[in-house]
């Protein structure tokens, strides 16, 4: 997949990338098959995630004017992505780890219905500059919008594909600066 000449542009938008994992370490997060699964992994095995900012991707943006509407997603600003760790429990200082993280999310939402549903057939593996997650389907491969503030009306699915996802929100993306906001 990231073979390709536009896909390899991923590269040049991350101001810091993860450490080198093996694919068995992707296969532990990301352990079942789902269309584009090949593509996430050829991804994670290049860069095991990052952010376009060197600081990393603990924090995220807190002032309200730079929330993306639910209904203007088309101009989501993709920060960067969250990364595989060796050993869950690891921080991973300045990555926010996509095991760790999802285990937060089954805890913190394990007593409402629709959100430990999505939480169970979804995982979080990119985020926008306003703290939203972006989670990829584990059973079609589709990423989906999840606004934590807002979680009571849903996600909603922002890309068919992991690929399409990377492609629009993070390469072809209009080009934004941590710094500015």
């Amino acid at each position: 997949m990231f073979e390709e000449p536009n896909l390899q542009e991923a590269g040049s938008r991350f101001a810091i990338v993860g450490p080198s994992v093996s694919e068995a370490d992707i296969d532990a997060i990301f352990a079942t098959s789902f269309p584009g699964k090949d593509d996430l992994v050829q991804f994670y095995l290049r860069y095991n995630g990052g952010s376009r900012s060197p600081q990393g991707c603990i924090m995220s943006c807190g002032n309200p004017a730079h929330k993306t509407s639910r209904d203007d997603l088309d101009n989501l600003k993709v920060d960067g992505f969250m990364s595989v760790s060796l050993d869950p429990s690891d921080r991973m200082l300045p990555f926010r780890p996509i095991g760790r993280h999802r285990a937060s999310m089954l805890e913190t939402y394990a007593e409402i219905p629709e959100m430990k549903e999505f939480y169970e057939q979804h995982i979080s593996l990119a985020f926008g500059h306003s703290g939203e997650d972006l989670c990829v389907s584990l059973k079609f491969g589709s990423v989906w919008y999840m606004d934590y503030k807002e979680y009571k009306k849903g996600a909603i699915e922002i890309s068919p594909s992991f690929r399409e996802f990377v492609l629009k929100y993070w390469i072809h993306a209009e080009p934004f600066h941590l710094s500015e906001h």
